[in-house]
């Protein structure tokens, strides 16, 4: 009698499903509702003007142009087709840089023998996608820079100097924001200097591209002004550190908060070397990737709700590293909590309460648990990531 081989179970269908099923959502809603919370208009107003030959930045600190010159060069290719078509395009190509960074994650860091990389990715999806969605819908720059982090740490776990070094440099030039990964990555990697070097050399000279050299040099002053402006407007609406503090009656003077951004920078830098010291490759890139974000949910001053998704696939996949261990299964329910709570934007009634306090909450929680999977964790030559466990 000849037995049939059985069919692999189809967790990479299910997950392609799950992806398709929430993009046609958010695209069904912006085309029903092509103005309401999107930033769409200002990249559009702001690739536009760039073109023009006019100033793209202005004292708005809600619909104000708050990138380098290079993001409004970069969007050109959106803002040139028409209206609707754009708006899809952009998030087909911010969702799907998303998806390809999930897919990198999952062969870097939970990868292991016995386990269906399939089903793991499945469930990886699950936990980080919810994450996406708010910054999927609002069309921002978060989502690719987000992309963008966990995809320098995958080159990095495979010791692709160039490539990462590229993707670090890629974000700069989507979000300032970007500094903080590429600072970090950069002071830990060495092989990183001398590329990143080049390749911010070629981030600064591509707007020079434009028809107007001199107004490329009196934009980059612009830029400058505007950002500094930026760093010292105080309003209510961001969901950092500090709004969890007011929301418990906590109001820290501005300077006792810029000298504490500046001591836990010292304190992440060093939590970064321990974790190169000590980990193997691949977990040490996933470890640098998880505190640049986690630093910048808590200490960047205009950390929105929808910047979480920079921290999603980092707790989602320790979720699912650690859900498997007996003696770290309650943590893993409670990064599974985690991941799934930084989606509470997408239900109103949650999000009304527990807008601004409960997400810097759950990324101040991660801190003490990335610390534990630093220095629980021994480097040994093994580069598979599950056994390299202890406890």
């Amino acid at each position: 009698m000849i037995l049939k081989a059985q069919k692999p179970f189809p967790w990479y269908w299910i997950a392609w499903g799950f992806w398709l099923l929430i993009f046609l959502i958010i695209v069904g809603d912006t085309v029903r509702h092509p103005l309401k919370h999107t930033t769409m208009p200002t990249y559009r107003l702001a690739s536009t003007q760039w073109w023009q030959g006019q100033d793209v930045y202005s004292l708005n600190a809600h619909a104000g142009f708050l990138y380098f010159p290079q993001a409004a060069f970069l969007f050109t290719p959106f803002n040139a087709v028409p209206f609707y078509a754009g708006e899809i395009l952009w998030r087909i190509a911010t969702f799907g840089l998303f998806t390809w960074a999930l897919v990198r994650l999952n062969q870097f860091f939970l990868g292991r023998d016995g386990v269906s990389p399939g089903k793991t990715f499945f469930l990886l999806s699950l936990l980080a996608v919810p994450s996406s969605m708010a910054s999927l819908r609002n069309a921002q720059f978060d989502l690719p820079l987000a992309a963008l982090i966990v995809l320098t740490a995958a080159e990095i776990a495979r010791t692709r100097w160039t490539p990462a070094s590229a993707w670090l440099c890629l974000g700069l030039a989507l979000k300032p924001l970007a500094a903080v990964p590429l600072l970090l990555f950069n002071a830990l990697y060495r092989k990183l200097i001398l590329r990143i070097i080049v390749g911010l050399l070629i981030v600064i000279a591509l707007p020079f591209l434009h028809w107007n050299p001199a107004f490329v040099a009196h934009e980059y002053v612009r830029c400058f002004q505007t950002l500094v402006w930026a760093t010292q407007a105080n309003e209510p609406r961001y969901s950092e550190l500090g709004a969890l503090l007011s929301h418990i009656g906590i109001y820290p003077p501005d300077l006792v908060k810029t000298v504490t951004r500046v001591i836990f920078a010292l304190v992440y830098l060093g939590l970064g070397f321990a974790a190169v010291r000590r980990l193997i490759p691949p977990q040490a890139a996933w470890t640098v990737g998880a505190l640049s974000a986690d630093y910048l949910m808590l200490f960047n001053p205009r950390t929105e709700t929808c910047s979480y998704v920079f921290l999603g696939p980092f707790v989602a996949s320790l979720a699912l590293l650690y859900l498997p261990r007996p003696d770290r299964k309650w943590l893993g329910w409670f990064l599974v909590f985690a991941a799934l709570g930084f989606s509470c934007d997408a239900i109103p009634v949650v999000h009304g309460l527990t807008d601004r306090w409960l997400k810097p909450l759950l990324a101040l929680l991660f801190l003490p648990i990335l610390i534990q999977f630093i220095f629980e964790t021994r480097k040994v030559e093994n580069t598979n990531p599950i056994q390299n466990q202890s406890s």
